[in-house]
């Protein structure tokens, strides 16, 4: 009898570690999105839009470079 609680443990521990290394392996699978599309230059039409399409393709490269740098373990995808 002790020696089957001994092996449930064991199994239970093993299972544990396995259960454990998937969350480490999940965590290091984080992937970064595509950098925002840059606009083409006929995107533009140079009439000084308050809200032109390089102010927001900029706002877009911002928030992607502050993700990537706040995820050392990004990987590109």
């Amino acid at each position: 009898m002790a020696e089957e609680a001994n092996s449930k443990s064991t199994i239970e521990s093993t299972t544990n570690n396995k259960t454990e290394a998937d969350k480490n392996q999940e965590k290091s699978k984080v992937t970064i999105p595509p950098p925002p599309e840059k606009p083409l230059s006929g995107d533009c039409c140079g009439s000084g839009c308050v809200r032109c399409v390089w102010d927001i393709y900029y706002e877009e490269l911002q928030e992607y470079n502050q993700f990537y740098k706040s995820n050392p373990d990004v990987k590109l995808s």
